[in-house]
């Protein structure tokens, strides 16, 4: 299969997305990402109940998949949005993760900036300002090894892996690509030499990852996005249909009930040998541009996996 068209960054990174976020380091802050959003649907955002009242080991993998949210690298440019009292101290999360990338990363505090209009008019001058420059992003063929595409699967410690979705699996690894799949789908990874183990969240680190599961698959997906998949390929067995803000999600259908009774919330199925080149193309396509179902839906859904008490 050809090379890839992508964009390249000036990190030497390369997105299959040219997005702008916005992040809320707090669920207080929810509101301005969202207004801010309303007005400038091409602006992404979370929505979220978290950044307060954490303690722990919940609080540190909160900060860890923010702070690799606002590095995904579909996203040209991420700015955080703090309330001022947080329990996540918002400033200190954008200063650390400005630190590790050389993308526009920024900061804005809504008691800083004198309340939540005034926070919302920063948000958007400064997001206005990438916009600009967004169009002087260049494209360029890259090699699949730039590639990182994560994997789903519906209750993988239950079902035998269909043969079809080892084929795709076994695809992508031989034309160079990085996979990254749950920690509860060890069956799926057996035929590959070796395997890297990493955190919920935490960026994958070698030609094939295991990341920690999150409590439902769209935890997982979030957890997969901060690990710094370009893209999800989601093997479904149920009709549970979702998206991420961030990177696109394909779906696949494994049962023939499911795909009948739901066929416009799937990207296909991959049911016979012969649909395994056809799911092959379409991933190709999707990392070159074209939008998923869950894309044209516009379903941007956001999910934290929580692993600590709340007080």
């Amino acid at each position: 299969m050809s090379k890839i068209q992508v964009y390249c960054r000036a990190d030497g990174s390369i997105g299959i997305r040219n997005h702008l976020f916005i992040l809320p380091a707090v669920v207080c802050a929810n509101q301005v990402a969202i207004d801010v959003a309303r007005r400038n649907p091409k602006f992404k955002y979370i929505e979220h109940q978290h950044g307060c009242a954490q303690i722990g080991a919940d609080l540190v993998q909160t900060q860890r998949v923010f702070s690799n949210l606002a590095l995904h690298p579909n996203v040209y440019a991420s700015l955080f949005v703090g309330l001022g009292c947080e329990g996540i101290i918002a400033k200190d999360l954008y200063q650390t993760t400005k630190s590790r990338t050389q993308k526009p990363i920024g900061f804005v505090s809504i008691q800083g900036a004198g309340g939540t209009l005034k926070a919302q008019a920063s948000v958007e001058r400064w997001l206005s300002l990438r916009d600009a420059e967004i169009a002087q992003i260049p494209r360029a063929e890259v090699e699949w090894e730039k590639i990182c595409i994560g994997f789903l699967f519906d209750d993988p410690i239950r079902f035998t892996p269909p043969a079809q979705v080892l084929r795709v699996l076994g695809e992508f690894w031989e034309m160079g690509a990085n996979l990254v799949l749950p920690d509860d789908a060890k069956s799926y990874v057996a035929p590959f030499p070796a395997v890297n183990q990493v955190d919920h969240g935490e960026q994958a680190n070698g030609r094939v990852t295991l990341m920690k599961a999150g409590s439902n698959a769209l935890e997982t997906a979030t957890g997969m996005t901060a690990a710094g998949a370009h893209v999800i390929v989601h093997f479904a067995v149920q009709p549970h249909a979702f998206g991420t803000p961030l990177l696109p999600v394909l779906r696949f259908a494994t049962s023939e009930t499911t795909f009948q009774a739901c066929p416009d919330d799937f990207d296909g199925q991959l049911l016979a040998d012969a649909d395994v080149d056809l799911a092959l193309d379409e991933v190709h396509r999707v990392l070159e541009g074209k939008p998923t179902v869950a894309e044209t839906l516009g379903m941007d859904d956001f999910a934290l996996y929580r692993i600590g008490p709340t007080v």
